[in-house]
Formats: structure tokens, sequence, C-alpha cells
């Protein structure tokens, strides 16, 4: 993580947004290309997680208004409505729970494939960190699962052509109609539950199925569009050591409030806790856990490493990658 000095202090405290920097730093230095090569994936993951928990955990105790920055919407440049409603026909493509640690993989790919890389940034998720909140939010196609979009009359009235994925293997035929196209792939957030993500492993079996979903959609779009590379949200990713230091007394509230997710919607009847950890967004109807807390619940839930929903830098922060399309 960046040195605890006066000008890492500067850039938390002093006014102004502080994404653009923090941004930077996961995807240049975090989570880059080089470092990704240079370590292979298990060392990547490990390594990187402990640098951004580290880093979260001084946001959490000396600057934690930079977690209401992730509140915002984004900018008009990156918004998925925005670049869908572009002159030209364009493709979008959603890859469910892909996150910035993805983005090497990505460009691998990119660059195999001879696509054009022309923006390589972030976007944010919606709040919380749900799909049904982003499809509602950023999508405007209404609060449905995203297995129900090719049917939304909200997206076929703006002219767009939706297409859902429920695994990487799955295929679709695409005709050179001229239509904007909206792809969305369950994968990777549908590998979440398996067994098999009870282990750090996972993360390199994930980067080897992207190679297939790439196959089905990015190779599939038609020739000459912009695409889009982008997700409704990130990940965090709870191995041994990579959550805040919190005792169980600490937790308790947490853990009996949230029952083991990250967030849990008001106007049940049940108040939420006065606790540091939990910002209370009343204007969103959400209660949701700040930084990389792990409540440690009781039952299955407690074996899941990949959890989103929550208020942190690994779950707010989303690839935004731009290619132009082959000729």
């Amino acid at each position: 993580m960046p040195l605890l000095d006066r000008a890492l202090l500067d850039r938390l405290t002093v006014p102004g947004p502080r994404l653009p920097w923090l941004a930077a730093w996961l995807m240049e230095d975090v989570w880059s290309s080089d470092r990704y090569a240079d370590l292979g994936p298990f060392e990547y993951l490990q390594q990187g997680e402990k640098e951004v928990n580290a880093f979260e955990e001084l946001l959490a105790a000396a600057a934690w208004r930079i977690y209401d920055e992730l509140l915002a919407s984004p900018s008009s440049e990156r918004d998925v409505s925005t670049f869908l409603g572009g002159q030209q026909p364009r493709s979008a493509v959603v890859f469910d729970g892909l996150s910035l640690r993805e983005m090497p993989v990505v460009l691998r790919l990119a660059e195999q494939a001879r696509l054009e890389i022309q923006t390589v940034g972030f976007s944010l998720a919606a709040v919380p960190g749900d799909t049904m909140e982003y499809v509602e939010q950023r999508l405007g196609a209404g609060r449905v699962a995203p297995s129900q979009l090719p049917s939304r009359r909200e997206l076929s009235e703006r002219g767009i052509k939706a297409y859902y994925y429920s695994h990487q293997n799955q295929q679709h035929r695409l005709e050179e109609n001229g239509e904007t196209l909206l792809l969305w792939s369950a994968f990777p957030d549908n590998t979440y539950a398996d067994s098999g993500a009870r282990f750090p492993q996972h993360f390199e079996q994930i980067h080897s199925l992207l190679e297939t979903a790439w196959l089905n959609t990015i190779q599939q779009v038609p020739k000459g569009r912009q695409i889009l590379i982008t997700s409704d949200h990130g990940y965090v990713f709870f191995g041994s050591g990579l959550s805040f230091a919190r005792d169980n007394e600490e937790l308790k509230p947490l853990r009996a409030y949230l029952a083991g997710e990250r967030f849990r919607r008001l106007g049940d009847g049940t108040p939420p806790p006065e606790h540091p950890d939990l910002a209370v967004l009343g204007d969103r109807g959400v209660a949701v856990i700040r930084g990389r807390v792990q409540t440690h619940p009781p039952g299955p839930a407690a074996a899941k490493l990949y959890k989103h929903g929550g208020l942190s830098l690994m779950e707010m922060l989303t690839p935004w990658i731009v290619l132009e399309g082959r000729v």
C-alpha cells in the first residue's frame, strides 16, 4: 500500500474528489497487468487484497468520508445508458460481478483479439451493490432480474436489443442489423456460490472461464462497433486476514442485524443498530456495511469468500473498458 507519509495524508484529507486517485492506484499499481504477469493469479490476489484491506482500514479510521464518494452516480461518460444511447450502434457487455482485479485478463483477451483499446477506467456500482439495483438505476429497466431484460419494453423502445447469458457457455446469434446491443452475462457472479468458491484458487478458475465467456459474447459482436465491457458490481474477497480487525463483541450487532449479508433494506420494522461500520442511508432505504468488515455469520454463509452489497472500494468501483470493434 502507499506509504503513510505527509503526501498520502494530504491526498486523503484535502477537499475535492479523491476517487480518481484511488482508482488509479488500484488499476495501475495493485491490479496492474505487469503485477498479474509477474506474480501469477494466486499471489496477485493475495498480495493485492492485503494492500487494499490495509488501506481501507486507514480510510475507515482517518478518512471515512471518502466512502461517501462511492454513493455518487457515475458521470455521463461512464454511464451505461448514456453509452447505449450513442448515435452509432454500439454494444455493451455486462459481466455480472466482474471486478477491477480481472481487468488484466480482459485487456489481454482484447489484445489477442486485435481489438483497439480506447478507454481503460472505472465506473460505479449502484447502492447497494446489488444486481437488481443496477438494472433499475443504471439501465432504467425496472427492478427486475437480468434474465428478464430481453423482454423489457423500456429497452426495446430505446432501440436496444438485450440478450441474457445464464452461464459462460451459452451462445446467441447476434444479427448484423444495426441494433444497439446489450449483452448481460451471469458470469462470473454465478460461480461464487459454487463449492470451489470456498477456496482462493477459485480466482484462477474464474480467469480461465472468462476466456469462454469472452468467446461467446465479445467475439460474437458484429464488426465495426464500439464495445463497452463493464459490470454491475465488484466483490470483497474474504480470505484469511483480509478483513478489518474486529472482535466478536464489536461484530455482534452487525451479525444479528445483517444475517450474513452486507446490506439490509430499511422499513421492515427492525431499526438498524448504531455502529461505526454501518452506513444507514435513509434516502435510499438501505443500511450497508462500510469497508471490509466480515461479520462471520453462522451457517453456510460463513464459508463464502466472495461477497458483495456493501460500501467498499472493491465492491463499488467497477471496470469500464471501451474497445473499437473489428472492421
